[in-house]
């Protein structure tokens, strides 16, 4: 057999080769987003907030009157996937001073990624100063996330609970804890972010932290995240504070500003 003849059934064979892992990639790919589907479906369904409660409650969703501030939140979503590039991130969000509540931010923008409804998303209270979460929860809190990270017994499953919206669940502080910034440097925290992270791949998760002039825990949270956003009360924070509140979070790790009113 002559050098070209075998040339062209090499070249045949790395063709047939690479068809073949082709097709190979693309069945996983395949079987991976049915899983993701069939967990989502799998979900246990929580007592859904009618349009007047989500109204009361000021959570965004589809249909609502003001268009514009759920088309702003949209936004959001859109420029935090296309940095990533992923559709498994942990987003922190802190504010700039007490001013500014973070909580009403950081509950909508995980509202806004489940309103999609092949992606799911978690909200994590990491306020141990408020207890603002637990109006976003369905059932009645027993444990939060100060008690899991103090007990080893607590089992994470008892501290995530149903929202009123679909694919949205909510892990509450738990309330004051004076050890808060040594509960969120340890390694059961590490541990329970790449928990919460991995259990679904399309996982979209808020950590809601304090703000970041009244307290340390911030700067810790943000070695957790992705992403950081600060929400800044609108005239009401001067231009250093802004700058320092973006150095405690990592300049590495800020995605931008929010201003509210």
């Amino acid at each position: 057999m002559d050098k070209n003849k075998e040339r062209n059934i090499e070249q045949l064979i790395e063709g047939v080769d690479a068809m073949v892992e082709s097709r190979d990639q693309l069945v996983k790919t395949a079987v991976l987003e049915h899983r993701k589907r069939e967990q989502i479906k799998n979900m246990s369904l929580p007592v859904l907030w009618t349009q007047d409660e989500l109204y009361e409650k000021k959570v965004v969703f589809i249909g609502m009157r003001q268009r514009e501030l759920l088309n702003a939140f949209r936004e959001i979503r859109i420029r935090l996937l296309q940095k990533s590039k992923s559709d498994n991130i942990v987003v922190l969000v802190s504010s700039v001073s007490a001013e500014a509540d973070s909580s009403f931010f950081g509950f909508n923008l995980a509202a806004t990624f489940a309103l999609d409804p092949h992606k799911t998303a978690l909200y994590v209270d990491c306020n141990p100063h408020s207890r603002s979460a637990e109006r976003y929860t369905g059932t009645e809190v027993d444990n939060g996330l100060v008690q899991y990270l103090f007990d080893n017994t607590i089992p994470l499953k008892h501290i995530i609970y149903p929202s009123g919206v679909e694919r949205l669940r909510v892990i509450p502080s738990g309330g004051l804890s004076e050890s808060a910034a040594e509960l969120f440097s340890s390694k059961r925290m590490e541990v329970f972010i790449a928990e919460i992270k991995n259990r679904y791949p399309d996982r979209f998760i808020v950590l809601d932290a304090p703000p970041v002039q009244q307290s340390t825990e911030a700067r810790i949270l943000a070695q957790y995240c992705d992403h950081a956003l600060l929400v800044v009360p609108f005239g009401k924070a001067v231009t250093n504070e802004v700058l320092s509140a973006v150095e405690a979070v990592g300049k590495e790790k800020f995605a931008g500003l929010v201003f509210n009113n």
